[in-house]
This record gives C-alpha cells, structure tokens and sequence, in this order.
C-alpha cells in the first residue's frame, strides 16, 4: 500500500473520528436542554396549581355562607383525608388545624396536583375551617389564623405578628423523597390516595420534609420561640418552611393571609 494511500486513510478515519465526538456533544447537549425544559415545564404547572388552589379557596370563602351548615362568611373547607376531592367533615376538634388533601372536588375544580403529577396537599387554620366552626369576627381586628413561614435561614416570610398568621398553606409535594413510603395500605386506589384513611399514601410524613428545625408535614419548628410546638393537629401556632429543592427537600407552598382575605372581611357582617 502507497505512503499516499495510508495518509488517506489515516485522515478518513480522523475525519470520522471527530464527526463522532462532535455528535457525541450535540447529544449531550441537547439531552441537557431538553431536560431544563422539562424541569421548567414542571415547575410552571406545579406554580399554576399552587395559584389555582390559593384563588379557590379564597373564593370558597367569598360564598362559604352558601354551603350546608356553614355558620357564614369566611370559612375555609375541611381536608380531604383519603384523596377522592372531597372534604371531610368536622374535622379535628375545635379551633384545631388540620392536615390532609385539598379537597379539589368540594372547591369545584378538576384534581389539582404539581409538575411531578402529585395532588396537593392543604393545612387550614383551626379558626377558619367550616366544621367544626369558631366564631369569625372582621373588625376592629380579623379572627387569627395560626400558620407562620420559615426561608430556609428561618427568617420570618409569613407570620412576623399574630394579626399576620396565615389561615391556610397548599403543599406541592413532588417526587418521593428517601424514607416516605406511599403504599395503599390494603385499600383501592382513589384519585390521589387511597381508601383507607390511615394508608401510608394518605399521610403527610410521605409527603412533606424538615428543612432548617422546621417539619412541614407537622408544623413543628424545634428552634426558638412558641409558634409550631406541638404538632398537627393542634390549636397552637404552626410553622412551615418554603426554601429551595435539595437534598432530601423538595416541598413548595403557598399561602392565604389575612392580606388575601380583603374581599372576603368585607362581605362579611
């Protein structure tokens, strides 16, 4: 074989050579685009229902007066406890804050659930919810609510006075995270959870993380101070923290203050 020919072979398998390495790149790239677009294509549905299930429940308590056996303006729905959309109640003893699914069925929605395809999960203020009922008053000061939020320095988001507390919080709860088990529990399958009200699918510990002595799934917060020291359900003050996705931390929240609840103290008697 010529000198000529074995340098013509030697640049064509160069040349092949590089084409496969740049091809290589491409795809790496482009699967790196591809799953930033992903993430972003969850995160904006996850916001969209936070905003939808906020402006729900604000609305529930615009007509709240309309509903069998409400007492009135301004109460908020029981959780839904095994994930059909609908509330239970009474739920908790009175002036209690509870836990459970947002009872998308009872707020006349279609299932609301985040970016990862999980339902949301909803803690109302033991003032605030429908049964059993407190007494709601608008003036001179608004009923309290009972929620206070952490960042993840525990700086105070939400809650820095007691005429601030908020009245309810909605929890995307995304992917699972190590250590939460989401099993049946030997019931049937409902939309978001399951029958039996106590399976491991229906619990908030499945669902929500501690991040910075604050434990969203009970509302306890272990550092200084009173608020979130006893756990859900409870009549005491809770807290919950809303910071960044890492490790072992994935929930994302919203709230309704007393701010957003304007429209409803003024129709209110």
């Amino acid at each position: 074989m010529g000198i000529s020919n074995i340098k013509s072979q030697s640049g064509a398998a160069l040349i092949l050579l590089m084409l496969g390495l740049v091809l290589f790149i491409a795809s790496v790239f482009l699967t790196g685009i591809d799953k930033t677009s992903q993430t972003l294509k969850k995160e904006r549905k996850t916001q969209r229902s936070l905003a939808s299930a906020k402006e729900l429940l604000i609305n529930f308590a615009l007509l709240s007066d309309q509903q069998s056996g409400s007492p009135g303006i301004g109460y908020l729905p029981c959780p839904d406890t095994n994930g059909d959309g609908l509330s239970n109640t009474p739920c908790g003893s009175l002036g209690e804050s509870v836990e459970g699914w947002l009872p998308w069925q009872t707020l006349g929605s279609k299932v609301l659930k985040d970016g990862n395809a999980i339902c949301l999960r909803y803690v109302v203020s033991g003032n605030y919810k429908i049964a059993p009922p407190s007494l709601l008053v608008k003036a001179p000061t608004p009923t309290e609510g009972h929620f206070v939020v952490h960042d993840q320095n525990n700086s105070i988001l939400l809650g820095s006075t007691a005429s601030d507390y908020g009245l309810a919080i909605v929890f995307s709860p995304n992917q699972v995270v190590a250590g939460q088990d989401r099993g049946l529990g030997g019931g049937t399958a409902t939309t978001c959870g399951s029958s039996v009200g106590t399976a491991a699918i229906n619990q908030a510990k499945n669902y929500l993380e501690s991040l910075s002595n604050v434990n969203n799934a009970n509302g306890i917060f272990s550092g200084l101070g009173v608020a979130g020291s006893s756990p859900l359900p409870t009549p005491n003050p809770s807290v919950f923290i809303k910071a960044d996705r890492q490790e072992g931390f994935n929930d994302e929240l919203i709230w309704v203050s007393p701010q957003d609840f304007n429209n409803v103290y003024n129709r209110m008697p």
